[in-house]
């Protein structure tokens, strides 16, 4: 990310005039907050090209557009429904919203694949949420996942519709999906659901920061209001001086899209199938040589790698490796890489990848000490947890938006303290403890070890963290 490929993808007339792109609201240009002009014409352009009834610029990121969407559409004081692996920004919204969480429960043990870390919500769970807490107003989800791996957002819709609840989305990184039907999943839209966020920045050629806020055709005409409310949340939760760089990015990548997207994507899949044949049988490459589980869909832009024989190294040490060879990794965890083609990637990176893979397995790889931990292991246990949610002690509104005393302690002793901030490791950045939260001693030892195994985590400074008194 971004997917412009440091400007690569935008033709010289855009790439050479940025400067000349940031403006301010002017009669030429219109106003993003009140558009009436150009800026109305390219959401209007959007919402056609995504399949929206309305769609709203996003020029602060899907963070940006998260708290919106729950401000608008969910309202402070409700509940929802949504599972533990969402995005940190859904947790800060909770806490400005006061929104209680009802969190979908994972039947033990946790099933994951290969391909893909994060486990995908099932219908049969959002049903059994909904029987015990009829009184939620929505349901939200993130599909597809940072592994590509997508939810069966169409049954789910049936089930939330039945019972009177919005399905909202975290469709951050499925902006292109809506360029080619035939060979990629539905997109959230497209499944029933009532409104999604994109990340234009993580597949099209848009610049970082840009995403699109979609409400569907139907609950815009169920509620007239849905409109007015979104409008006024945005207000609140987006600059009062929107980039107008942004914007023209998000209009030129919707243009490309709808212009070249189909065929790029199909050359794109084209150029995975031949990676993963000529990469075969010594690694796993996602989707071309995976059999979905379950009849899970997943989008097979997402290129997931997998060593077949478990790495004597976690996967973030390969990341380092690849790096010398110019090719920067979306993200690595424990046992698997995760890239991101552009739309325009040219065939050559994709060999330049072959060669440095290639290049790994003939290199000796050093034995890994019996005393340490198994990543194999160490993952399934990451998981547990990851869904799993530890005890609060406080809400996280209190915690971040109250005033409360709070220090700083050493990582290594901070069992039973209560979070003053969000642990998340990273990859893949979701929270394993949220502000308010109490960390026990399985959540410490996980934290040690996945520190010790090259993982960053966020909320940990200096092997210390912050915690309430």
């Amino acid at each position: 990310m971004p997917g412009h490929r440091s400007g690569q993808s935008w033709p010289d007339s855009i790439r050479t005039r940025l400067a000349s792109l940031d403006t301010t609201e002017l009669a030429a240009t219109d106003d993003l907050h009140q558009p009436t002009g150009p800026a109305l014409a390219a959401m209007d352009l959007a919402a056609h090209c995504f399949g929206a009834g309305r769609t709203w610029f996003l020029t602060n990121g899907s963070t940006g557009g998260i708290l919106t969407l729950l401000a608008g559409l969910v309202g402070r004081g409700r509940k929802i429904i949504l599972p533990r692996t969402c995005h940190l920004a859904v947790s800060h919204a909770l806490a400005l919203l006061d929104i209680e969480p009802v969190w979908l429960e994972f039947s033990r043990p946790v099933s994951t694949d290969p391909l893909g870390f994060l486990p995908v919500v099932a219908v049969n769970q959002i049903a059994d949420a909904i029987a015990l807490h009829p009184d939620s107003t929505a349901v939200f989800l993130t599909s597809p996942d940072y592994y590509g791996r997508c939810a069966d957002l169409a049954a789910i819709s049936l089930v939330v519709h039945q019972a009177g609840m919005l399905l909202l989305v975290d469709e951050a990184h499925g902006a292109h999906f809506a360029a080619a039907p035939g060979h990629l999943p539905r997109t959230a839209l497209a499944s029933g659901a009532d409104a999604c966020v994109q990340s234009a920045h993580k597949t099209l050629p848009a610049l970082t920061q840009g995403g699109y806020l979609h409400v569907s055709e139907s609950l815009m005409n169920q509620d007239p209001r849905t409109a007015g409310r979104i409008t006024a949340a945005l207000r609140i939760f987006q600059t009062s001086s929107p980039s107008f760089v942004i914007a023209a990015s998000l209009d030129f990548a919707r243009a490309y899209l709808e212009k070249h997207g189909q065929e790029q994507i199909e050359k794109t899949l084209v150029s995975i199938q031949d990676l993963a044949m000529a990469l075969w049988p010594d690694y796993l490459i996602s989707p071309a040589t995976a059999t979905p589980v379950r009849g899970e869909v997943r989008d097979p832009l997402r290129m997931v790698i997998r060593q077949r024989e478990p790495l004597a190294l976690p996967a973030t040490q390969l990341a380092l490796e690849l790096s010398l060879h110019g090719i920067d990794i979306e993200l690595s965890d424990l046992t698997r890489l995760v890239l991101i083609p552009s739309l325009d990637q040219p065939g050559h990176d994709f060999e330049r990848l072959r060669l440095a893979l290639s290049a790994w397995l003939k290199k000796p790889q050093p034995d890994r000490p019996a005393s340490d931990v198994d990543v194999l292991q160490l993952e399934q246990h990451w998981l547990e947890l990851l869904v799993q949610p530890p005890e609060m002690a406080l809400t996280p509104g209190s915690v971040l938006l109250e005033p409360v005393d709070t220090e700083i302690v050493p990582l290594i002793s901070s069992a039973g303290s209560v979070m003053a901030q969000a642990i998340a490791p990273y990859p893949p950045g979701i929270p394993l403890l949220l502000p308010g939260e109490r960390m026990d001693q399985a959540r410490l030892d996980l934290l040690l070890a996945l520190r010790d195994n090259g993982i960053n985590l966020s909320g940990v400074d200096h092997d210390s963290i912050r915690v309430v008194v």
